[in-house]
């Protein structure tokens, strides 16, 4: 059981943070936030680890019963609740309904509208209650909402289901945040939300197939009992309903309480996870840790990376079809010809995030994603049908930037609270970015929709300098904090478990950032 040290990949060096936060690590800066430690202190003291070292074959058994567990279907269930409103869009809901100018646009737009509404609210509850039951409920109750919008008669009832259903989804990015960090080292986390994100791809496949097959069997059916687009509801929100009640009985609320693991195992998880100088949560809400946040600049180049990206975000979700439509294919090709976009963010996203995991080089990658979107958007703007189709699906390389994002959040930002806070700015940013999408989208511009494919190729270059700003501010924090140790030498003596002490990215001078 003991054995020589560990991990699938090196432990990275201990980590780093911004200028005003001078104080080396030291007993007494320690001692301040003994009172809102993290978990992981208390289950130290159950387990007895104290660094252990793991032999390599239990580690690796001891990842894979962790992946097993803790690699749920949640993304994909996210992602096909939102593109639902895309398949209804060529399946008769905007006949059935009588959508007039603009108002598609609206029932697309407040969504997001109600994500942003609650993410505030969502700061608190996330972290005062268990977050696996806390996140169940909250999928539970959107599936049965994205039942409801079958019963739809008009307008006003989409608005107010479709708000109501962002109002429910509000926890699910931070949630995630929480749950990769709970579980993951910092090498690993960048492959995993490649893997759960890469799921939106395999929603796309799906949800494109199974509306094709209600458009063909349903819809071309006058005598059918129900439309197209109220299958898709249907359906899709009792499958959801289903597996969020599943999830309730599924997903840990965190290690410390997992029943898969046994205490022996939940000690040396903690020792797999202590170099990420986070721990597994604290329910003490710290103010100073929000105070922090705001003024982080880091907390603000990933905002305006997540606004920037998701105003174009309407080519994939709700005006997906309709753009391929506007290509000069009808609305059942439409249906099928969406899913190799999936495909491409399938393929994307592994790929890039597992070259990302192997070398360290999570921003490189990134960009590395970003490139062919950026071609894609140039091709979608500039030319017709099939060269117009190739641009639509190399566009999908952006999400690895999302899951970069996802990821650079869950292993650079520490702190219970802090992270919580970055991860709803976060959310915000992404609902402000979806309200406007649609919005892009005006129904003067119809077929081509040339303005909004402008911008979408303006948007993409920006944010891939966001990426640039982002690597050159990590390693010259990173560069600060070698520099502050080298500078102390042999009298350089960090708290011990100072790594479960609940301390921020800027408090805690042992972090290090990953680029």
């Amino acid at each position: 059981m003991v054995g020589q040290e560990v991990s699938e990949d090196p432990a990275p060096a201990k980590s780093s943070s911004e200028e005003h936060a001078k104080k080396p690590a030291s007993v007494d800066v320690h001692q301040t936030f003994k009172s809102g430690a993290d978990a992981a202190l208390e289950l130290l003291k159950e387990t007895g680890g104290l660094h252990q070292v793991i032999d390599p074959e239990i580690h690796r058994r001891l990842v894979r019963r962790i992946d097993w567990h803790i690699m749920p279907l949640i993304y994909f269930l996210q992602y096909i609740d939102k593109t639902a409103i895309s398949y209804a869009s060529v399946t008769g809901i905007t006949e059935s309904i009588g959508l007039e100018g603009n108002q598609f646009n609206w029932v697309a737009s407040i969504f997001f509208f109600g994500q942003l509404a609650f993410e505030f609210p969502t700061i608190r509850l996330i972290q005062l209650f268990p977050l696996a039951k806390y996140t169940s409920i909250n999928v539970t109750l959107w599936g049965a909402t994205l039942a409801c919008l079958a019963a739809c008669k008009n307008y006003a009832g989409l608005l107010a289901c479709r708000f109501f259903l962002g109002v429910l989804e509000a926890a699910v990015v931070p949630a995630w945040v929480l749950f990769t960090s709970q579980w993951y080292t910092k090498e690993e986390q960048a492959f995993r939300v490649g893997i759960w994100f890469s799921m939106c791809g395999v929603a796309q496949m799906f949800g494109g197939f199974f509306a094709y097959g209600v458009a063909i069997h349903v819809g071309r059916d006058p005598n059918a009992a129900l439309k197209g687009w109220q299958i898709i509801f249907l359906f899709l929100g009792l499958f959801t309903a289903v597996m969020g009640i599943a999830f309730w009985f599924v997903m840990p609320d965190s290690p410390a309480v997992a029943g898969f693991l046994d205490k022996e195992q939940k000690g040396l998880h903690l020792e797999r996870i202590r170099h990420n100088e986070q721990g597994i949560g604290s329910q003490t809400f710290k103010w100073d840790q929000v105070k922090e946040a705001l003024v982080d600049t880091m907390t603000w180049l990933y905002a305006f990376w997540v606004f920037a990206a998701n105003v174009p975000n309407s080519i994939a979700t709700s005006f997906g079809n309709i753009l391929v439509g506007g290509m000069g294919y009808t609305g059942e090709e439409s249906l099928l010809l969406v899913t190799p976009l999936g495909a491409w963010e399938v393929v994307a996203l592994i790929g890039l995030t597992y070259g990302a995991m192997k070398t360290r080089q999570r921003l490189y990658f990134c960009i590395a994603g970003h490139i062919p979107a950026i071609v894609g958007a140039i091709l979608m703007a500039t030319t017709e049908r099939v060269p117009a189709l190739i641009g639509y699906y190399t566009s999908g390389g952006i999400p690895i930037g999302w899951t970069t994002i996802l990821g650079l959040q869950s292993s650079n930002v520490a702190g219970s609270t802090k992270k919580i806070t970055v991860a709803c700015i976060g959310t915000i940013a992404y609902t402000v970015g979806n309200i406007i999408s649609p919005q892009t989208f005006q129904a003067r511009d119809a077929p081509r929709y040339l303005p909004a494919k402008i911008s979408i190729c303006i948007i993409y270059v920006l944010i891939t300098l966001d990426l640039i700003v982002m690597r050159w501010v990590l390693e010259r924090r990173n560069k600060e904090r070698e520099q502050e140790k080298a500078a102390l030498g042999e009298s350089h003596r960090p708290e011990e478990n100072h790594e479960f002490l609940d301390l921020t990215d800027l408090q805690n001078r042992e972090f290090r950032y990953e680029v």
